[in-house]
Parts: C-alpha cells; sequence; structure tokens
C-alpha cells in the first residue's frame, strides 16, 4: 500500500505540476528582461478557455492549443501596451490583467461552451510508450503521461540553454540588469522586452490550456484557482533559474498532490486547510528565499530609450 501510495503521489505531482511550469517557465524569460507580469493568472484562465473552445471548435485538441498560446499572447500584450508603452506601473497593470481575464474568461464561456451543455471538447490522451509504460512503479510514474507533461520537462533545460549559451538570450538578461547599457551596445531594450512578455504570456495559456484540455477535458470557471500566483512564487523559489523554476513547480504539484490525498485519509479534518497548504507553503516559501535571491536588477523599472 505504501509502494502505490508513492508511485501515484510522484504520478500526480508531475501532471499537477506541469501547468506551474508553462506559466512560470514564461514569467522566468519576462522577468529576465526586466517586466514583472502579477497578471499571469488572468492569462491562464484566458488560455484555459480560449483552449476548450478551440478544441471543441476545431475537434483537436492540437489546434486548442494553439489558439490557447494565441489568446495568451494577445492577453500578455495587452500587458506590455500598458507597461511598455503606456508606463504604466506593471504591478497595477498586472492586477488588472488577472482581474480581467477572471471576467472575460467566465463571460464568454457562458455565451459559447456554458450554453450548450452538449458539447463535446476533444482532449489530448495520454501517450502510448509501450513497454516503458508496462515498466513495474517507474512505468506508472514516468511513461503513463500526457505529451503536454513531457513538452513542459523538457522546455526548461531548452530555456536554460537558450538565456545562458545564445546572443538572444544575452540580451535578455542585458535588458533585465543594465537596460542602459544594452541600448547603447545597440540592443532594442523594447523589443527584446515585447518579445519575452509575449513568450510569457505564450506560456502561460499553454499552461491553462492543460488544464482544460488535458488534466480535466472541460472549462469551469475560475478554474485556474490561484496557480498562476503560485507560478510567480516558483519563479522566486527556483532564483529565475529554469531548472530552479521545474523543481519549485514539481515541489509544489507534489504539494498539492499531497493534499488531495490527505483529505481522503482524514475525512473528519475540514478539507480547507489541507486545500490551502500549497498556497502556505508558496507564501512561506517567499519570505524564505526572497531574503536570499537578487532580482534582476530593472525588473519593474520602465525604460525610455535616450534621443
Amino acid at each position: 500500500m505504501d509502494q502505490i501510495f508513492f508511485v501515484g503521489l510522484v504520478a500526480a505531482a508531475f501532471r499537477l505540476a506541469t501547468p506551474l511550469v508553462f506559466a512560470a517557465l514564461g514569467e522566468a524569460i519576462s522577468q529576465r528582461a526586466g517586466v514583472l507580469n502579477v497578471g499571469i493568472e488572468g492569462i491562464m484562465l484566458v488560455g484555459a478557455f480560449a483552449g476548450a473552445w478551440g478544441s471543441a471548435a476545431t475537434g483537436s485538441p492540437w489546434l486548442g492549443l494553439g489558439v490557447a498560446i494565441a489568446a495568451g499572447a494577445a492577453a500578455a500584450a495587452v500587458h506590455g501596451l500598458l507597461c511598455l508603452h503606456f508606463r504604466v506601473d506593471q504591478i497595477v497593470s498586472g492586477i488588472a490583467l488577472t482581474v480581467l481575464g477572471l471576467g472575460l474568461s467566465g463571460y464568454a464561456y457562458r455565451l459559447t461552451l456554458g450554453s450548450d451543455r452538449g458539447v463535446a471538447i476533444p482532449s489530448f490522451a495520454r501517450v502510448d510508450l509501450g513497454a516503458l509504460g508496462e515498466l513495474p512503479v517507474l512505468g506508472p510514474m514516468l511513461f503513463q503521461h500526457h505529451l503536454l507533461v513531457y513538452v513542459a520537462l523538457a522546455l526548461a533545460p531548452l530555456l536554460w540553454w537558450f538565456v545562458n549559451r545564445t546572443g538572444w538570450g544575452l540580451a535578455i538578461r542585458a535588458c533585465g540588469e543594465e537596460p542602459a547599457a544594452a541600448h547603447a551596445a545597440g540592443i532594442d531594450v523594447l523589443r527584446v522586452r515585447w518579445g519575452c512578455v509575449l513568450v510569457g504570456g505564450a506560456l502561460a495559456g499553454a499552461g491553462g490550456a492543460y488544464l482544460s484540455i488535458a488534466q480535466i477535458g472541460n472549462f469551469v470557471e475560475d478554474m485556474v484557482a490561484g496557480r498562476g500566483f503560485i507560478a510567480i512564487a516558483c519563479v522566486v523559489y527556483g532564483r529565475w533559474n529554469p531548472f530552479g523554476v521545474l523543481l519549485a513547480a514539481l515541489f509544489f504539484g507534489a504539494a498539492d498532490a499531497a493534499q488531495i490525498r490527505l483529505q481522503a485519509l482524514n475525512p473528519d479534518v475540514p478539507y480547507q486547510f489541507f486545500v490551502m497548504a500549497p498556497y502556505v507553503l508558496a507564501v512561506g516559501a517567499l519570505v524564505f528565499v526572497s531574503r536570499r535571491s537578487r532580482l534582476p536588477a530593472a525588473l519593474g523599472r520602465p525604460f525610455t530609450p535616450p534621443r
């Protein structure tokens, strides 16, 4: 029984961490360029609805994922327009984006999918890896997931290489640390930041789509349930390193998986105590890690190219 519990816990940790991995890696790229987006929650909600609607409209979860990625980038473009063009405070813009995403996704759902209870939403099936999936212990833990789980895991080393081993990655880091020096070196700071904001929004949209067309197979209003804020905590907890962000997301995924199982094992305890556990861990991690973490020097600071 202990082995079954452990295997199920690890497998669930990977599944529950996947939307966090997508959103947190996208936010890490945005923050490394100097743009803080606390509206990830709203973007994930937009992506979750867009993925479900696109999948139902086209009959393909892959096209639904594409719609979600586009919707996430479009929502992030609102943040970019406000912060990079109109120089609105980035935290204020992010909060507004969260509220907008919550209201827009719920309203659009009631007009479309919510008005037709019989609509079918094609979803991603688990990947059949043949003999690997039949391995004892390792099979259920590692080789019986949706394809998006493996895409999220592969994204971390890919982004690490991009940020730390390419010229574009150097430009991103320069824009987040010393934008004036980057501009003097011929880097278009605003263009780099725009690109990172859009990539961050696209990945957050993919994270939201995972919830609706892979994990659940439907859209529910406010289904992101605070994961966008945990994704931001993962960025700080992982110290803006893609590998650290991945480990932080897996940690919170394991915490979420554990609280679900603890609810079943302790029916006399109000379930709310277990539900809030991952969020308490997120707050505790922020308090503990933020004291030792070095933020990108220009994070949250607007940049105006000198004339």
